[in-house]
């Protein structure tokens, strides 16, 4: 039976039939195949990616389980109207999230490649550098600029955007999850990504039954990074230990210091009126961009020329 004109079930019909209609187009390009089926390569594949999808499904937990432990944790009375606001502040967190799967898409293939090892190893340290430089910029625009990103929401939730600079660190934290698995990925070693995520889930269940009774959302947001740190801390010490990867730690604590810094200084102006509060944290952004410039003495115009040449 289909679900009435009000149903949120529409939204898994329209994903079935998108579903269907993306079957058979590949149907249609695979016209003239014939389908093979190798058998070392098959057990090849599921001995990779098996330990992937366990993780997959604990990292899943990670990022929704929360909002089962407000529902049945706080007050009836109040859970509701709590995972409410949670639900639409961390939408704007997504942005984060957003940021994070578009470097998926780009880095895994490329670090998945075939890569000398110490080739693998310095651009693995590169982008690190580069991506927790990129989220800190994200971050301080998000934070800084954060009443224009509460009108995203309705008024009613607006009562909790004081979690957002949580829920964004959150966001950041996972992304160099994804950087610090890169080296069991290439190694074939994908069980490590079980212990990693199961740890992980570990801590967002106990953290959110110890905190969400007494700090509402406050507390799932506190428990979801707790879970990503002690993720982040797991993959580092077992990464060091079995394929040492140079990640060039004064430079990035740098990044995050200089963000902590102007995040501080625009606190300290909050209560400053709108019109001045949105100048100051305007120039504060643009001294970030411009002090992150200098430092890894990126040139511009080199770059706008080598965009312009590709068009």
């Amino acid at each position: 039976m289909f679900p009435t004109a009000t149903d949120p079930g529409y939204a898994f019909v329209a994903n079935l039939v998108a579903s269907g209609l993306t079957f058979i187009l590949l149907l249609v390009s695979c016209k003239g195949a014939h389908l093979h089926i190798h058998t070392r390569t098959l057990k090849t594949i599921f001995l990779y990616s098996l330990p992937l999808l366990i993780s997959g499904i604990a990292g899943t937990a990670n990022e929704f389980i929360d909002r089962q432990m407000i529902k049945f944790l706080m007050p009836a009375e109040e859970s509701l109207a709590a995972l409410g606001i949670y639900g639409a502040v961390v939408k704007i967190g997504v942005v984060m999230l957003l940021f994070t799967q578009m470097y998926r898409l780009a880095a895994e293939p490329f670090f998945l490649a075939e890569f000398k090892k110490d080739e693998f190893k310095e651009s693995n340290a590169a982008a690190m550098k580069y991506f927790v430089l990129v989220s800190v910029f994200i971050f301080l625009f998000i934070t800084l600029f954060s009443d224009l990103f509460a009108l995203i929401v309705g008024p009613d939730f607006r009562e909790g955007m004081y979690i957002l600079p949580v829920v964004l660190i959150s966001n950041a934290l996972s992304g160099i999850v994804l950087n610090l698995s890169f080296w069991y990925k290439q190694l074939g070693a994908t069980t490590y990504a079980i212990l990693i995520t199961g740890v992980g889930l570990l801590f967002t269940i106990v953290f959110n039954v110890l905190l969400v009774p007494s700090l509402g959302y406050m507390g799932a947001a506190v428990a979801r990074l707790l879970c990503e740190v002690a993720m982040v801390l797991v993959s580092y010490r077992l990464g060091q230990k079995h394929y040492p990867i140079p990640y060039d730690l004064k430079r990035i604590a740098e990044y995050v210091v200089v963000g902590g810094i102007v995040y501080g200084i625009s606190l300290l102006c909050s209560n400053s009126a709108e019109a001045i509060k949105l100048f100051i944290n305007s120039i504060l952004i643009v001294l970030f961009v411009l002090y992150a410039i200098h430092r890894e003495r990126i040139n511009i115009g080199g770059m706008i020329k080598a965009i312009l040449k590709r068009k």
